[in-house]
């Protein structure tokens, strides 16, 4: 037997990412979201159409990639119902509120790029400077809903305390990346195996 649910709510559990870009009054905006996968360096993004976000996207066409630890999500909660779009776009007036700061809001601490013009996030521990090498739209009755954007990295940072010396890589033993499932929050849990391909 199955059951319908929300089709607007996350299948899959994904890592929750703030998307830090250039608002086109000079501000940075802080979007945050969970719908990314990655292939190599290309980063794609899923967002809804009407999101300041995608706009700075459009425009700029450069954002960092800013991944929280799973204890900082109070922090993402905290700018959760704030839009950069001013005003608000219709479907959100009543749940919304305009800002062109969520630095404050989020407890967040601005840092700068190495090759991009938005700034890093102090607070997260691992960063990707990105560019927007498309923006495409979906097919199906969703078109007008969202857009998807496909980024490419060009710079990865991360807290030194993270990266494992030996491989060269992230230590997952460190790092609880945070994650969305069905609108709540979690880390992971403990390792329970390790590929072989290293």
């Amino acid at each position: 037997m199955t059951h319908d649910t929300d089709t607007d709510s996350a299948l899959d559990p994904t890592p929750i990412a703030l998307i830090t870009t250039m608002s086109p009054d000079g501000s940075v905006n802080i979007g945050p979201m969970s719908s990314a996968w990655a292939l190599g360096r290309t980063i794609v993004l899923g967002w809804e159409a009407t999101s300041q976000t995608l706009a700075n996207l459009a425009r700029d066409g450069q954002c960092v990639i800013n991944y929280p630890h799973a204890d900082q999500w109070a922090k993402v909660e905290a700018i959760a119902t704030l839009t950069g779009r001013n005003p608000p776009a219709a479907h959100k007036a009543d749940r919304f509120t305009y800002t062109n700061d969520k630095w404050t809001p989020g407890g967040f601490t601005p840092l700068p790029s190495a090759g991009v013009r938005p700034p890093r996030i102090a607070e997260c521990a691992i960063h990707c400077e990105a560019e927007v090498r498309g923006i495409h739209e979906p097919s199906g009755p969703d078109r007008d809903g969202f857009r998807i954007v496909e980024t490419y990295v060009r710079t990865v940072h991360a807290r030194r305390d993270l990266v494992d010396p030996a491989i060269g890589h992230i230590d997952t033993d460190a790092w609880s990346p945070s994650l969305y499932v069905f609108r709540d929050y979690f880390g992971t849990g403990p390792r329970l195996g390790r590929t072989r391909r290293r």
